[in-house]
């Protein structure tokens, strides 16, 4: 009955924190496209989760090979009436081979917004995320049908939050906001497996964030939390399949 009891509190707990959590942040897993030559174009669609909190999203990603060593990058995504977020970088790429190392620069937009049932509370999260992301990996493998790889993205969110508790019978109006820096750290892992034009793909990422201010908290002095996980699966789409994947 004790084990019961207590297995019933922490059900209990977990959903009483999923109903007031206020999300201001989720790792934002973005497909690695491992470009090997000028010309080559990778265009993905996918679906995503965040965890523990179950924020779900639809995102699609657009890679391209500009130059021989230059490659760009757009990102978006979104999660219905809560927000969305998007991304453009640039960055170089070297392949050996099947295997592949990129680096790139870029600057993320975002914004979750939050409001409870009882429409008493009204909680909006807006930022800007510079970072700095290398990636590492194998394209080609098993004959062209495989690719698999890990990266790791840094930067700062920049954000712009407001807790606005509205004025009930038992409390007065209140409105706290938080524009401190926070920094970000996010490793990532993703493979895909398929044919060589198209394949299907599986991501996972983790943020750690960490505050810039006195207590060291993220978005210190609001209720905003950040989830640490996000998985992804969906479908990658190469236009331009090139000898050396195929070996």
């Amino acid at each position: 009955m004790k084990r019961l009891n207590l297995t019933f509190l922490t059900i209990a707990s977990f959903v009483t924190m999923t109903m007031c959590s206020c999300i201001a942040y989720r790792p934002q897993v973005v497909e690695m496209p491992l470009i090997h030559e000028k010309g080559e174009l990778q265009i993905n669609g996918s679906i995503g989760l965040s965890a523990p909190f179950g924020d779900g999203y639809l995102g699609t990603t657009v890679s391209y090979g500009a130059t021989d060593w230059l490659a760009v990058q757009g990102h978006a995504n979104w999660n219905g009436d809560k927000g969305g977020y998007g991304q453009v970088s640039v960055g170089a790429f070297k392949a050996w081979d099947k295997a592949v190392l990129e680096g790139f620069i870029g600057c993320g937009f975002g914004g979750n917004k939050w409001k409870n049932t009882d429409k008493d509370r009204i909680f909006t999260s807006n930022y800007q995320l510079p970072f700095a992301q290398v990636e590492f990996g194998w394209a080609g493998l098993a004959n062209g049908h495989i690719d698999i790889g890990v990266g790791l993205k840094g930067g700062f969110i920049f954000p712009n939050i407001v807790d606005h508790k509205l004025a009930t019978e038992n409390r007065p109006e209140s409105i706290v906001t938080s524009k401190v820096p926070v920094g970000l750290l996010e490793p990532q892992f993703f493979m895909r497996a398929g044919g060589k034009h198209l394949k299907w793909t599986f991501n996972f990422g983790f943020s750690q964030l960490w505050g810039t201010g006195a207590d060291g908290v993220p978005f210190s002095g609001t209720s905003a939390i950040y989830m640490p996980f996000t998985i992804n699966t969906g479908i990658t789409y190469d236009f331009n399949v090139f000898e050396k994947k195929g070996k």
